[in-house]
């Protein structure tokens, strides 16, 4: 038999085979002869020179070259099928893009971009994933998300890269209507009456904060309350007379609609750096790559 007689008939009895678990099971599948299942799969193991399936008493299971070679007839006869599909003839096939991102950059800089991915590119579809940075970094290892957004983390960098696009501040914000709201000129021991919303110890944050009141020359005695939740912190900001140690992205709402205040504290040491995460590991597909174009365009406005 020549090459190219290996034909559609010959993947789909191959397929049925492997999806059924059994030659008899899959001509009845296929309406054809047991025998003809038989003489197809000879034809293309005798084609191909390999042993493809390995027939037993409990049905059918892979060679190693049948595994690898299953792979290519799936795809082939997937393409074949979405050709002759009339609904999608002159249509380009949707395209899936993960996004991983860490509260900072869900809250501020990826809605605009995701708008414009979706004007630009109607044919992906975009997921966003939010949660903390390792669980994220163990999702983009396992190819479960593209890329992440977000705050640098400075840890456990094995098969990841980092990309700077922008710095960003980590604010102290009180509600609107707190005793602290209205002045233009505080020092931190004016914050020692009030409860401190921050980070856990030992977290990038908490590292930036406590820094921030030891170069100050601060007085001691600050009320710490800590808080890895959003919404407790949000919560309790709006109940209570409490100051938050925050990213800007993650209240840029809350600013924007006039719920909080930033009181006019800064310093080099209450900004980081925030970008995206991709893997080293493995090349990004096109619409990952459309998508950090337009973070990047993003960053330059």
């Amino acid at each position: 038999m020549s090459q190219s007689s290996i034909n559609l008939r010959h993947l789909r009895v191959f397929t049925a085979v492997v999806s059924s678990g059994s030659l008899v099971t899959a001509s009845k599948l296929l309406h054809i002869t047991l025998s003809a299942v038989s003489k197809s799969l000879k034809e293309l193991e005798q084609e191909l020179g390999v042993q493809l399936l390995v027939r037993g008493r409990k049905g059918v299971r892979f060679t190693e070259a049948g595994e690898a070679f299953h792979k290519h007839a799936a795809q082939t006869l997937a393409s074949f099928n979405q050709a002759m599909d009339p609904t999608r003839v002159d249509t380009q096939a949707p395209q899936l893009l993960r996004v991983g991102a860490l509260p900072t950059a869900a809250g501020y800089m990826l809605a605009p971009v995701v708008a414009q991915m979706r004007e630009r590119y109607p044919q992906v579809r975009v997921q966003v994933l939010s949660g903390v940075y390792d669980f994220l970094v163990g999702k983009l290892r396992t190819h479960d998300i593209d890329l992440i957004v977000g705050r640098l983390i400075g840890r456990d960098m094995l098969g990841v890269a980092f990309e700077a696009l922008y710095e960003e501040d980590l604010l102290l914000v009180v509600r609107h209507d707190h005793p602290l709201a209205k002045r233009e000129h505080l020092v931190l021991d004016d914050l020692l009456p009030y409860v401190l919303l921050a980070s856990p110890q030992g977290t990038l944050v908490r590292i930036s904060v406590d820094n921030f009141l030891l170069s100050s020359g601060a007085a001691s005695g600050f009320q710490m309350l800590e808080s890895l939740s959003e919404t407790f912190s949000r919560v309790y900001l709006q109940d209570y007379d409490a100051v938050w140690f925050v990213q800007r992205g993650v209240v840029d709402l809350d600013l924007r609609l006039g719920v909080v205040r930033a009181l006019p504290f800064a310093s080099p040491l209450l900004r980081a750096p925030v970008g995206l995460t991709t893997p080293t590991d493995r090349p990004l597909s096109e619409a990952a790559r459309h998508f950090i174009q337009l973070l990047r365009d993003w960053r330059a406005r």
